[in-house]
């Protein structure tokens, strides 16, 4: 009525305008009754499931009646035939509206579209007492196959012309944006939503799509952008007064979710159901229909989120494609993980996929990696999942920066070789942290070893040693851990087998330690004292002697490097030296322990706890030693020799 009081008026601009705005709300109802049908057997079928009533959706597009609400939970199975309580009168919808949104295409493009619709409409069944067959639903709900048209593609196929018609009709371009029918009051709206779209619109590259178009009905903004190629992906957003109702459908849900968290830092009510059917040639896959509704708390606040909504429209664009090239290099939560990190970093995924994808990092592994990685081998079992989340966020990131910068392409496959190779490099850092962390477990122990002696004498009760030994326990345990992770990481990266064996030959030691705690708590009961005492403290004080400066060794050695200081070599071989001179003194200590045991000893069970203490003294301290050599031939090998 409006387009044709506007035409007699002599408006024929706006009336034409007019009649597309109202095509495209009619489109929306027909794609909210297919979906109505759809959910409707879908539930039928699953009965189990929560029914979904699409109320949200039947406000949005602006279906009054809410009889329909009830309809899902209502609906029954029948045979081949399914119960659709108001079926007939969904029908009879689907037409009227059918005929609403073709009204503006037939009035320019008759020849092509007229023949097509009466055809569909003819051969929309006729439901008896409210059955109609599951066949018959998808025939109307299906893409198009071959020779075979639906009333699905004909609704798609009319969309795509009344875009491209409302964007014909714009009165003017509002910042890149099509507007027409707009008031005063909507300008700076839509400016601020383009101010967003625009300022990360770059990140799609060459990629088309986020054409954007805005108009006014009735008292609602209609802010439509096209986002990518997708049929079935597209964002309507509707403005009234505060409240902005965003419209989102996707075929993948995963992405629909990736959407939705974008938004977490603003109060946005959510509403997600799954219906419809992907618009491609023989899929029969549904999509997720998203509808969130924000309340700004003023104007500002309102152009504020208006703004961020249009800056991550850039993000969905190729989105599953990109999940799916990072499935050689991460696990499922992380893929998404690194893509939400590039949409908050505003770097996007889009420049990785231009510049080749996955195929960009595998000729980094190929190129740098070597040996370190085998085939099967995903980057985050070799790296380790943080160290491969933040390598792939560099790459997003190198690749972005690269291709704004107009950097070639070589250049930014460098970079990222190169931080591949520093990565690569870092596993070797890492064992020798290991091996650290596992050092200063020794410490502990001998630590443990020499108070426990210093006690002795003090005349401790028991229990003070069943606590000693339970404690050095613990630590023995901690020890083992750090080398089963320290075989773990060789197991996948043998050129580092060296440090494996530096954190292997060293847990020798702290077993020893642990035995000599235990021991000690038998020998406190023998009542020791005397030279025997004595020369058990100077042994057990050489081992935390030897303990410490194998932690200052490895200490220096995670620094040691080719370009590195001279300092840090320097204090790295001087503690191995010192390292290899407390286990020449722990010889000469453990002759003197027994010795002095032999001479001082008040039975022979003393005797022999003198003898077995002191033998697991010396064992610490020659496995100490032996790992020092391993660990000071490896830096030779690959650092200090090279």
């Amino acid at each position: 009525m409006k387009a044709q009081i506007l035409t007699a008026l002599g408006e024929s601009a706006l009336g034409r305008a007019a009649q597309v705005n109202a095509a495209l709300a009619a489109n929306d109802r027909i794609k909210y009754y297919l979906s109505l049908l759809q959910m409707s057997i879908a539930r039928a079928d699953r009965p189990e499931q929560p029914a979904s009533d699409l109320r949200s959706e039947r406000l949005a597009c602006g279906v009054l009646d809410s009889a329909f609400d009830e309809i899902t939970a209502a609906t029954r199975r029948e045979g081949e035939c399914y119960s659709i309580p108001g079926c007939a009168k969904i029908l009879d919808s689907i037409t009227q509206e059918l005929r609403v949104m073709a009204e503006p295409v037939l009035s320019v493009e008759s020849a092509s579209f007229a023949g097509r619709l009466e055809c569909l409409l003819n051969r929309l069944p006729a439901p008896q007492d409210g059955l109609i067959s599951g066949s018959a639903i998808f025939e109307m709900s299906r893409a198009a196959s071959g020779q075979q048209d639906s009333l699905h593609q004909l609704v798609m196929d009319l969309h795509k012309r009344l875009n491209a018609m409302q964007a014909e009709l714009a009165e003017q371009r509002l910042d890149g944006a099509a507007v027409y029918n707009i008031e005063e009051a909507d300008r700076p709206l839509i400016a601020a939503f383009m101010a967003g779209l625009n300022r990360t619109a770059p990140l799609k590259f060459d990629h088309p799509g986020l054409a954007t178009t805005a108009t006014r009905s009735g008292a609602t903004l209609l802010i439509q952008n096209d986002i990518g190629e997708t049929d079935a992906h597209v964002v309507v957003i509707h403005v009234e007064g505060l409240s902005v109702q965003v419209i989102y459908t996707d075929v993948h849900p995963e992405r629909a979710q990736f959407f939705r968290d974008m938004f977490k830092n603003y109060p946005v009510a959510w509403n997600t159901s799954r219906a419809g059917e992907l618009a491609e040639a023989g899929a029969d896959a549904s999509f997720t229909l998203l509808t969130g509704t924000f309340a700004a708390p003023g104007r500002a606040a309102l152009e504020e989120y208006l703004g961020f909504l249009g800056s991550r429209l850039v993000f969905l664009i190729d989105w599953n494609r990109a999940r799916k090239q990072l499935r050689d290099f991460l696990r499922g939560p992380d893929r998404v993980a690194v893509l939400s990190w590039g949409a908050e970093a505003e770097a996007g995924h889009r420049a990785f996929l231009q510049l080749g994808g996955a195929r960009v990092v595998h000729q980094a592994i190929e190129k740098v990696a070597g040996s370190a990685l085998h085939f099967g081998d995903r980057l985050c079992d070799v790296l380790g999942t943080k160290a491969a989340n933040d390598f792939m966020r560099f790459v997003l990131g190198a690749a972005s920066d690269g291709l704004k910068q107009q950097q070639s392409a070589r250049l930014i496959q460098d970079r990222i070789c190169a931080e591949l190779q520093a990565h690569l490099a870092s596993e070797g850092q890492r064992l020798l942290q290991l091996a650290g962390e596992h050092a200063g477990i020794i410490f502990e122990l001998a630590t443990q070893v020499r108070d426990g002696v210093r006690d002795i004498p003090a005349g401790q009760d028991c229990a003070n040693y069943e606590k000693l030994a339970k404690r050095a326990r613990g630590f023995e345990h901690d020890a083992d851990q750090l080398v089963i992770a320290a075989r773990e990481a060789v197991a996948k990266r043998p050129e580092y087998t060296a440090l494996f064996r530096v954190a292997e030959t060293a847990d020798d030691a702290a077993d020893e330690l642990e035995e000599v705690v235990f021991l000690l708590g038998l020998l406190h009961v023998s009542k020791p004292c005397g030279e025997a005492l004595h020369a058990l403290a100077a042994l057990a004080g050489l081992l935390v002697e030897a303990s410490q400066e194998w932690v200052k060794a490895l200490t220096h050695a995670v620094h040691v490097k080719k370009a590195g200081r001279q300092e840090d070599a320097g204090d790295f071989l001087l503690a191995i030296d010192r390292v290899l001179a407390l286990e020449h003194q722990a010889n000469d200590a453990e002759r003197a322990l027994t010795y002095a045991a032999v001479r001082h000893a008040r039975n022979f069970r003393q005797l022999h706890l003198y003898s077995e203490i002191g033998a697991s003294l010396e064992a610490a301290a020659d496995s100490l030693k032996s790992a020092g050599l391993i660990a000071r031939d490896h830096l030779f090998a690959t650092v200090l020799g090279a």
